[in-house]
């Protein structure tokens, strides 16, 4: 049997989805009855991706005919299916929500949540109009549909009519072999004084940061909080309110905006941080909260989606909607000693409960299951 594994999330700069499809392949190894295959669109060649290959225990095929944004773009019209540029498989995975069309293999496509159809108003206009254009058949055309959490499952099921036999729950966890770095020059480089909040994700409107910039600022007014906030991550898109929000707030001093940071530097921030604060109103699992668990910093994050099935009772929730909420959530855990320290404890245990390696094997179970059905 012969596995394709699509792994172009995986190039560039990772965030959720490229962390996902990274861990699970790089543990998934070639036996007696299996072999894997990884695909990436390299176009022209332009792109090394020596540090892919070398992680990942199988062969990577590369096509050089196109982008991929091309391909993804014009592969409804395209008369050259994918299996031209990769070769048949038996079972080809794809892990970002949409698959191509004339895939002759079985097909299982992953879905992370179901934002575009719970908040539309949320996403960027170019992926919502690629969700609402290929997601309903991908998911048709899957022999399996892979997702990330029990709330992800449901609401798959529930959007799109899947039946509960053909969607699959294969969790994230957290990088265990991951390092930091030296904080002294990091925080220099980065404006950071003393205490501070964390975020880590992008700037977007699921994030929920204009409410978490108004919170930070009425704790900073109203109980003289001595913290900065620092928001790790990329600018993702529609975010022109968070910025004009942050020009508006009297704290916008304090609040510090690092962009994408490569993984040493961001888990030095969760490692050092007072609070990991995550008030993102929709999820489909929410990786960052359990890196900082793992990291040893106790969460503030949102009783909302899937998060409250990620965090267990390890974490402080809130309403995601209230920036009341969030404030009060954030000083309870700064100033209550006790109940941060405990936070942490139940974290230090919460994270434990994923795996990769797990994760991993069941994944190739299912492959496995796939490989043996008619359908």
């Amino acid at each position: 049997m012969r596995v394709s594994l699509e792994l172009q999330p995986c190039c560039g700069n990772m965030t959720g989805i490229g962390i996902y499809t990274y861990e699970l392949a790089r543990r998934l190894k070639s036996v007696d009855g299996i072999t894997f295959q990884g695909n990436v669109f390299n176009f022209l060649r332009r792109h090394q991706h020596a540090s892919l290959k070398e992680a990942m225990p199988f062969e990577l095929k590369e096509s050089s005919v196109f982008p991929y944004g091309v391909y993804r773009r014009i592969w409804n019209v395209l008369p050259v299916d994918y299996e031209s540029f990769f070769g048949t498989a038996d079972i080809v995975h794809f892990f970002n929500y949409c698959a191509p069309p004339k895939i002759h293999g079985k097909m299982i496509t992953t879905v992370y949540d179901m934002t575009y159809a719970r908040y539309p108003e949320t996403m960027s206009k170019a992926n919502l109009q690629r969700l609402r254009k290929d997601l309903d058949s991908s998911i048709r055309r899957s022999s399996l549909v892979v997702t990330c959490s029990e709330f992800s499952k449901q609401e798959i099921m529930a959007l799109c009519g899947a039946p509960e036999h053909a969607v699959a729950v294969v969790y994230p966890a957290v990088n265990t072999d991951g390092k930091t770095c030296g904080s002294r020059k990091l925080f220099e480089r980065l404006g950071i004084r003393g205490n501070y909040l964390l975020y880590v994700g992008s700037i977007e409107p699921r994030k929920n940061l204009v409410r978490l910039l108004r919170a930070f600022d009425r704790l900073k007014k109203e109980t003289g909080l001595d913290s900065q906030l620092v928001l790790c991550g990329g600018k993702g898109w529609n975010n022109q309110e968070f910025f004009e929000t942050l020009e508006r707030i009297e704290s916008r001093g304090d609040v510090l905006l690092t962009g994408y940071l490569p993984a040493d530097e961001r888990n030095t921030l969760y490692a050092k941080a007072k609070v990991f604060v995550f008030p993102s109103i929709y999820e489909g699992f929410g990786i960052p909260v359990l890196e900082a668990m793992y990291w040893g910093t106790p969460v503030v994050c949102s009783n909302a989606a899937s998060l409250p099935e990620v965090a267990g009772d390890a974490a402080c929730y809130v309403d995601p909607f209230s920036e009341d909420s969030i404030a009060e959530g954030i000083c309870r855990v700064m100033t209550d000693r006790a109940y941060s320290l405990e936070l942490t404890e139940k974290g230090s245990q919460r994270y434990r409960m994923f795996s990769w390696d797990d994760s991993a094997r069941k994944l190739a179970e299912l492959y496995e299951k796939l490989a043996s059905t008619s359908k």
